[in-house]
């Protein structure tokens, strides 16, 4: 009887814990369509570790067990938690040893990138799963308004991108100069200088 009683516990235990560890992967958020409605519910867009997948479509939940699923080309943009993510085009190529990134309608596809400062400069976090270590990685890029390209804030180890960024920014001549000086800590100072200062 012990045993059986034994049992039903840990039982009970796991059930609820998959429970709760399934429904902790959904947050509060919204979608906003390609015609501009905005759904309000309950998204997720990645699994939780270990062993995560960032998905390539948000997953809203309807009713009861089902989940509609948003691709980058079916959306403007959505909200998950704190966090929102635009919709925009994406595309790369090389010349002269050098990679550069675009966001041109058209061209290359659609991606969801998360954007943490928006202005006239907007900051995008492109976020990955780096296949060889399993980690979630980011790569920030910079995008003026007029502009089709994106920069790339940093490159790896090395910090910032100084030489670019100080094209970029050329117009913001005491933005560069606090660059130079190592000012910035992060690439958000950096964005929220320019369109608070500069612009």
């Amino acid at each position: 009887m012990r045993n059986h009683l034994y049992l039903f516990f840990v039982l009970l235990i796991g059930l609820e814990s998959t429970i709760v560890f399934g429904q902790s992967k959904y947050q509060n958020g919204y979608v906003v369509t390609n015609q501009k409605d905005t759904i309000y519910g309950q998204l997720r867009d990645r699994s939780p570790e270990p062993f995560g997948k960032i998905f390539k479509k948000v997953r809203m939940k309807g009713f009861w067990i089902f989940e509609t699923r948003f691709g980058p080309d079916d959306l403007k943009s959505y909200k998950i938690g704190n966090d929102i993510y635009q919709s925009i085009w994406y595309d790369s190529y090389s010349k002269l040893f050098s990679i550069f990134h675009v966001s041109i309608p058209g061209q290359g596809e659609k991606v969801f990138m998360r954007l943490a400062v928006g202005g006239e400069v907007n900051l995008y976090w492109d976020e990955y799963r780096d296949a060889d270590s399993g980690y979630e990685m980011e790569i920030p890029f910079f995008k003026r308004a007029e502009s089709q390209e994106l920069i790339r804030v940093t490159q790896g180890i090395l910090g910032l991108k100084q030489k670019h960024l100080a094209n970029l920014f050329a117009d913001c001549p005491s933005l560069v100069n606090l660059m130079k000086k190592g000012f910035f800590d992060t690439p958000e100072e950096m964005a929220n200088y320019f369109n608070e200062k500069c612009n």
